[in-house]
């Protein structure tokens, strides 16, 4: 009796407990967390312009829309701030993406320019425009053109080269103002001496500094967008603008070189120039630029006098020049750098003074460092023609070595001149 007892009691117990676990179990269920579901992604077609965005930094950056199940956090809302306030353009952002929930929620994809940054953001609860944590972000503000500068002047860069700066060559936007959108060539190197003029002026919205758009007159592929403060003035004009100037050599008949001089009108009609007259502004610069190696030409140099006393805008006259005698780079004396940093002639006696004689002869043949008088030679062709006659090291009797300090030559050197050597000793 006592043991059936026991045994309904048990059963009983047991019952209770298997309906206590399954209501817990659904009771689990039914509170169990429910994520949205996207209905619909889609890429941003529009202007590309029109989808720069920055965060307001009231919502964090996600790998997918923060609601999806496993959405993890790319940039937290202190991040997101801090890139809000940045001074950089590297942190302006693209929209590219934007996709709805089954809530009714926006998201949008974005990266930041430097594309340190991707991911979704909440955009609010319509698609018709930015909102949640994002908002439309203009890069770039219309601007003056600064005072220092004009539309009817000439430029040019004044470090053309490789760097990503502003400075070196033009972009077809201003800098981290349009994603992927960079500079027009790389190198700008080879527009150094490209005539640039500025049409209109921008300020990015980050950084606060101003860009111009410059029409390179030359080069038309390399016209663009640049850092006002990379421009230098030129007194160099096109050939619309001035006239040029055909410096032929009467010897050959063969054009040497050319030069543009601006046109500015000596009639009071203000419709020709005089570049005829000896000692006048313009007549100064035609022979201010001669070509190197060349004089001019003996008797009348104009091939037509009337044409120089009357020379319009956009016109070319021939002025006549002739080649100069060849000449040779000489070496005249070495000097030693003292221990104190000042010089002294250094005399060569014995076997150093039989080194240094043999270089003497050896450069004195050396084609390379002989040309038109009043031409010059790079430092780079000097130093190459020294070593190779062997001037880059003498050795003393006495041991002591001297080497060529080949950061004193000069960095152009006229063919027909004397220069020193400078020597550093050592044993």
């Amino acid at each position: 009796m006592k043991s059936s007892l026991k045994k309904s009691l048990f059963a009983g117990l047991a019952a209770l407990s298997f309906v206590a676990v399954a209501g817990a179990a659904n009771a689990q269920t039914a509170s169990a967390k429910t994520y949205a579901k996207v209905t619909s992604n889609k890429a941003l077609t529009s202007d590309a312009t029109t989808r720069n965005v920055t965060f307001n930094g009231t919502n964090a950056l996600y790998t997918k829309a923060g609601t999806l199940k496993g959405a993890k956090v790319v940039a937290t809302t202190t991040t997101t701030k801090k890139l809000a306030a940045s001074n950089k353009g590297q942190d302006n952002l693209r929209a590219y993406r934007v996709a709805t929930t089954n809530r009714g929620s926006v998201y949008y994809k974005v990266v930041s320019f430097d594309k340190q940054y991707r991911g979704w953001i909440y955009g609010g609860k319509s698609t018709s425009a930015f909102a949640g944590g994002v908002a439309s972000y203009a890069t770039t503000k219309d601007a003056d053109v600064p005072s220092n500068l004009s539309t009817t002047g000439y430029y040019k860069l004044a470090k053309a080269g490789t760097a990503n700066d502003g400075t070196a060559t033009t972009y077809k936007a201003p800098l981290y103002t349009q994603y992927k959108v960079g500079r027009t060539v790389t190198d700008g190197t080879p527009y150094a001496n490209d005539l640039l003029q500025v049409t209109k002026a921008a300020t990015r919205s980050r950084e606060g500094d101003v860009w111009v758009y410059v029409n390179d007159v030359t080069n038309a592929k390399f016209s663009g967008w640049v850092l006002a403060s990379a421009l230098k003035s030129t007194s160099d004009v096109p050939a619309s603008d001035g006239v040029t100037i055909n410096y032929v050599d009467k010897t050959t008949g063969k054009t040497v070189s050319s030069y543009v001089i601006p046109f500015v009108a000596t009639s009071t009609e203000g419709t020709y120039m005089n570049v005829y007259t000896d000692n006048n502004a313009a007549n100064k610069q035609v022979h201010a630029n001669l070509p190197e190696g060349y004089s001019v030409a003996t008797g009348d140099a104009w091939g037509s006098d009337t044409a120089a006393k009357t020379a319009t805008k956009g016109s070319s006259l021939t002025f006549y020049v002739t080649p100069n005698a060849k000449a040779a780079v000489k070496i005249n004396n070495s000097l030693e750098i003292s221990s104190d940093g000042t010089t002294k002639t250094l005399v060569f006696t014995g076997s150093a003074l039989t080194q240094w004689d043999a270089a003497k002869t050896a450069f004195a043949k050396d084609t390379t460092v002989s040309d038109l008088g009043g031409k010059t030679v790079s430092s780079s062709v000097l130093l190459a023609a020294l070593k190779n006659a062997g001037f880059d090291t003498i050795t003393a009797n006495d041991g002591t070595v001297y080497t060529l300090n080949t950061s004193a030559l000069p960095a152009k050197v006229t063919f027909g001149s004397s220069i020193n050597l400078t020597y550093t000793a050592s044993k």
